[in-house]
């Protein structure tokens, strides 16, 4: 078996348990950003964008610790995000050779005439992460929605 292999399965294996951590997490991260009530962006990701862009505008991330939950959230947040606009789902990209291998992703989506797109999360929190204050989350949704759509034509 090789380190691919190896890692895919490790991946697979920890799904439900990434999973069953994600939702919760993603609800204690919005109440935390102070946006009420938070339950909602289980349902209404899109309608929250807004706020949690204003609210992560000026956060600091100087510390690792701070940067690497961060990444984590916004992750969380961005997938459902897309999976709530295109009726989408997280899964683990198993498709060899992929840039996205191995990773947890958000695709499969339903109201895209491309079933293959996908979407790494956390690769696009890390962008926005890593990108300086004051950051814009609306201005990064939509500049990887746009890239989503463009392979609609």
């Amino acid at each position: 078996m090789t380190e691919e292999d190896s890692l895919l399965q490790q991946r697979e294996a920890g799904f439900d348990e990434f999973y069953g951590a994600l939702l919760p997490s993603l609800v204690e991260f919005v109440g935390n950003m102070g946006i009420t009530p938070a339950h909602e962006v289980l349902k209404h990701a899109v309608a929250f964008a807004p706020m949690l862009s204003e609210s992560l505008r000026e956060v600091d991330v100087s510390d690792q610790e701070d940067r690497s939950w961060l990444i984590l959230h916004a992750g969380y947040f961005i997938g459902e995000f897309f999976v709530q606009r295109y009726r989408g789902c997280w899964y683990v990209n198993d498709i060899q050779g992929s840039r996205y291998f191995a990773r947890y992703v958000v695709g499969r989506f339903l109201d895209l005439n491309n079933s293959a797109l996908m979407i790494d999360p956390f690769f696009v929190a890390q962008s926005y992460v890593d990108s300086s204050a004051p950051r814009n989350l609306e201005e990064m949704l939509s500049a990887v929605n746009a890239e989503l759509c463009g392979d609609q034509r």
